[in-house]
């Protein structure tokens, strides 16, 4: 049995050893580039291309909300909020960073949500928050949690 338990051992230390390291700025900047993609999908109301962005058993930490879980739950979210008269939202990440395995990322960011009040008048929050990403089998990046709370410091997402 030690006979072939040393190989086996010898084998799997070998390959740790060769594995090609991950680079992280790389992999960050992926990240930081699908934020990106996401808001414009997000800011065009392209329900199906925002929402194919999380992971299908992400959530989404809204303040003073229950937490929301899945696609289907995000699908109803995403669809309350377009129907919010001038609802908009839209973020910036500000910067992001990979684990050095290179299997999870996070991106720190800002954002803003406007929307009409009961008068019509246009208002417009800001946020601070944060994004949690995973690779996936695959190699893509998925968001698998995502939250945000009001920063009223804030006037921009840049």
């Amino acid at each position: 049995m030690k006979r072939i338990l040393l190989p086996i051992i010898l084998f799997t230390g070998f390959l740790s050893c060769t594995q090609k390291p991950v680079d992280q700025t790389a992999e960050a900047e992926k990240i930081m580039n699908l934020s990106r993609e996401w808001s414009k999908a997000a800011s065009s109301n392209d329900l199906e291309k925002t929402l194919s962005y999380w992971a299908s058993d992400a959530m989404v930490l809204v303040p003073g909300q229950p937490t929301i879980k899945g696609h289907e739950e995000i699908r109803k979210m995403l669809q309350a909020n377009a129907a919010i008269p001038g609802f908009e939202v839209a973020w910036e990440p500000q910067e992001a960073y990979v684990s050095e395995s290179g299997d999870m990322g996070y991106a720190i960011g800002h954002n803003y949500v406007s929307m009409n009040d009961s008068t019509g008048n246009k208002i417009t929050l800001f946020n601070k928050g944060v994004e949690i990403w995973q690779k996936q089998d695959d190699g893509s990046w998925k968001n698998v949690v995502d939250i945000f709370n009001a920063d009223p410091s804030l006037t921009s997402i840049k």
